[in-house]
């Protein structure tokens, strides 16, 4: 038997097809903006801030409605318009407070029809809270598969401290932007519509020529180093403006509202948890107004059971370091002097750190050496990069475990307790601390 087929058949059906997706495409543009990011600005308990990108195309309705959910009636507030750095795309950015603690709400915004929503923090950690945190975020296939492995945590937030787009703060990289950011609207919102805040820090990689004031590649060259680090040690450094951060950093800033200018904040949660977000010497001094800010912070939280630092640049680094301990960057010794001494005054419990593109989990560390009420060192800095070799815990002797691996910590705090558990890019458990106690059968 011979079968005979119309090439027209074919044709027919290969436009056809053509013209469902184009149409999808469509439904889809008008069902979703081009990009949407919550974070917070302020009490995590009682307010939120909802950013989302519009287009040319978009209708110019600047209207976000949201309403508690299981209520009828819909609330309006408006957003105001910022630019996005070199891109045809508008940020609609609006700060919703008075909002109930530990509550579920909706909102839909501008044209878009699709409803979207998110919780409130509770008030009191009397039941516990759940976040990943890590840094090193980049924007490609493996920015999606973590993104992905630590859905699975039904997560109440995320903070990565740094290097997050990759983009240098160069206005060619402005692509590299909206690849991150349709990373986040792709993977980062549940099923049933739940947006996951993100609380941002900043990196090398988010700004120009890596450091203020001096490029990363000269100061590991040593040149010009001699001067620079005199005049940091002796403090006659000039701190930058508003203006000089914008310049250093053109996107970070406009893009985030948290934690905007100066570069490093803190965000209070109730009376458990506050977070310090810090600038490891990307658009601001380690050292000067930012340590003095710092020391300021910790002696007005010193009875929150959960003060935890989140940076770039590591003080224990786990890659960027020689066998021994000695650091390689001079930034690691900037943290080291300024910085640490201050967690362990105040009684800081476990710092995240970055930049390295490995896992590590230091010891408990006081006076630079290990000690039973330490401060523990999580991270290094591999969320969605290419992962680096780093030294072992045999080379390095504040080291308790390390790791060629692609990571993200889960995060759980209940009352005085902390627990982490680190996971790759598949989910598989790597590192947990404190570890859990097993008892033989």
């Amino acid at each position: 038997m011979t079968s005979s087929y119309s090439p027209n058949i074919y044709l027919r059906l290969f436009f056809t097809q053509v013209l469902v997706l184009c149409l999808f495409a469509a439904a889809l543009a008008q069902t979703e903006p081009a990009g949407i990011l919550l974070t917070w600005q302020q009490d995590p308990t009682t307010t939120i801030t909802i950013d989302w990108h519009t287009l040319r195309s978009d209708k110019a309705d600047h209207k976000l409605n949201f309403r508690k959910k299981g209520e009828t009636i819909w609330l309006e507030v408006y957003a105001t318009e910022h630019a996005f750095p070199y891109s045809d795309r508008k940020i609609q950015r609006v700060e919703i407070t008075g909002l109930d603690p530990n509550s579920n709400y909706e909102f839909k915004v501008g044209e878009f029809t699709r409803t979207y929503s998110f919780r409130t923090m509770p008030k009191k950690n009397d039941k516990p809270i759940r976040f990943a945190a890590g840094g090193d975020t980049s924007h490609g296939e493996m920015f999606g598969k973590m993104n992905r492995a630590v859905m699975r945590y039904d997560l109440d937030f995320i903070v990565w401290g740094g290097d997050l787009a990759y983009a240098n703060g160069l206005k060619e990289n402005v692509g590299l932007w909206h690849q991150w950011f349709d990373g986040i609207k792709r993977d980062l919102i549940t099923a049933e519509g739940r947006v996951i805040p993100l609380v941002l820090g900043i990196g090398n990689h988010d700004v120009i020529n890596h450091h203020y004031p001096a490029s990363e590649t000269n100061i590991n060259k040593g040149i010009g180093m001699p001067t620079f680090i005199s005049k940091v040690k002796k403090g006659e450094m000039e701190e930058p403006t508003n203006e000089m951060r914008l310049a250093k950093a053109p996107f970070f800033y406009p893009l985030f509202a948290f934690p905007g200018q100066p570069g490093y904040g803190v965000l209070d949660f109730g009376d458990y948890l506050s977070l310090l977000i810090l600038d490891s010497s990307h658009s601001n001094l380690i050292s000067g107004t930012q340590t003095k800010w710092l020391e300021k912070q910790l002696f007005n939280r010193t009875e929150i059971p959960h003060v935890i630092p989140v940076y770039h640049k590591p003080g224990y680094p786990s890659g960027r370091v020689e066998p021994g301990g000695k650091r390689i960057q001079f930034w690691s010794e900037e943290v080291l002097d300024n910085w640490i001494p201050l967690f362990e005054k105040y009684g800081v419990r476990v710092a995240f750190e970055n930049d390295d593109h490995t896992y590590k989990r230091s010891h408990p560390l006081k006076n630079n050496a290990i000690h039973p009420n330490g401060v523990v060192y999580l991270g290094d800095g591999s969320w969605g990069v290419e992962k680096k070799k780093p030294k072992t815990p045999e080379e390095v002797w504040y080291l308790s475990r390390s790791a060629e691996e692609n990571s993200a910590i889960i995060a759980t705090l209940h009352g005085p307790h902390q627990h982490f558990l680190m996971i790759n890019e598949n989910g598989k458990i790597i590192d947990e601390y404190p570890e859990t106690i097993k008892i033989s059968p």
